[in-house]
């Protein structure tokens, strides 16, 4: 071995292990920041499938209303907020089974909102939806005559800016005067053109319903709903 050789001293390797060291941890912090941004990805999009997914059944429950401009009856069509979501009674014709007559409830139990599903033959026995993560939800109805009712707030909803839309076209012509017929609502007031005190039918024609998912973000949709009008 030639007398000129030399190896590395202490203080080198000392230097050499420390330059490593920040190099692994800086890296080591930097993929921890990259496996974060990969969840939070990964949150956001499964929140927004989520919520894809529920306001694609709002859609379909509302759409398979049949609402009439006929006296309501037991039987008919009905949508109603309750005290602790939306109730909508429709008869279920898109499936391979025979129509059949349907209750759902969208209700907010706590931070989780649910479908429940009756069917009219078998009540007792309700098809209920997995837990949907949901801090508060909102639901106005969109009357005719009457317009936008009041919003009824479930949970911690974020109240959001709205605008009142409206529905293009000419204004139904409701009947009038039948004892049937439903009386407005608390708060409706009368209707315009109509005898003080006198029940006025109308029908519910479009429902705007806001949902406060988990991250406090809010989203809203207005949904027509089915019938002959």
């Amino acid at each position: 071995m030639s007398k000129n050789a030399q190896g590395f001293t202490l203080l080198e390797v000392l230097i050499a292990l420390g330059i490593v060291s920040v190099i692994s941890i800086l890296s080591w912090q930097g993929l921890q920041e990259v496996l974060r941004s990969a969840n939070r990805v990964t949150e956001v999009d499964e929140q927004i499938q989520t919520v894809s997914a529920v306001l694609s059944q709002f859609e379909k429950d509302l759409g398979a209303l049949e609402l009439t401009l006929e006296a309501p009856t037991p039987e008919s069509d009905l949508i109603e907020v309750t005290g602790n979501g939306l109730l909508i009674q429709f008869t279920q014709r898109n499936t391979s089974e025979p129509a059949y007559r349907e209750r759902v409830e969208w209700v907010l139990d706590g931070t989780n909102l649910l479908r429940i599903a009756r069917r009219e033959l078998n009540p007792e026995q309700p098809s209920i939806s997995d837990p949907i993560a949901t801090r508060g939800m909102q639901v106005r109805l969109l009357r005719e005559p009457g317009g936008w009712s009041s919003p009824v707030i479930f949970g911690n909803h974020i109240v959001q800016e709205r605008t009142d839309l409206e529905l293009q076209g000419p204004a139904l012509q409701l009947n009038s005067g039948s004892p049937a017929q439903r009386p407005p609502e608390s708060g409706e007031g009368e209707t315009p053109g109509t005898p003080e005190g006198q029940a006025v039918q109308s029908l519910v024609r479009a429902v705007e319903i806001s949902l406060t998912q988990p991250n406090n973000q809010a989203v809203t949709r207005v949904f027509l709903t089915g019938g002959v009008y």
